[in-house]
């Protein structure tokens, strides 16, 4: 994210406990499982500035710009959607 190129990606499998990648920042890329004609959802997460989880609209089938440091558990529902997750950093 600090170098505006992902440098390191996976796949968010499970929401249950939320997701986080160890306070480094991450971008989130939302693929519906079906066709849909919506163009965002909201996921509730927690920003790089912010305190406390909220919604936050993030597009279906683009990166979003958001630096999210937290997913909140359940925070975007799985069985809807697939949730890759892309950082500038590596990450172990």
């Amino acid at each position: 994210m600090y170098s505006l190129r992902i440098l390191s990606k996976g796949k968010v499998t499970d929401l249950s406990n939320g997701f986080a990648l160890g306070g480094a920042p991450f971008t989130v890329f939302v693929r519906p499982k079906e066709v849909t004609m919506e163009t965002s959802t909201l996921l509730k997460c927690k920003l790089i500035c912010d305190k406390d989880f909220g919604m936050f609209p993030v597009p279906i089938g683009d990166w979003t710009p958001g630096a999210i440091t937290v997913i909140s558990p359940n925070g975007i529902d799985l069985s809807v959607y697939d949730v890759y997750w892309g950082a500038g950093e590596t990450i172990k």
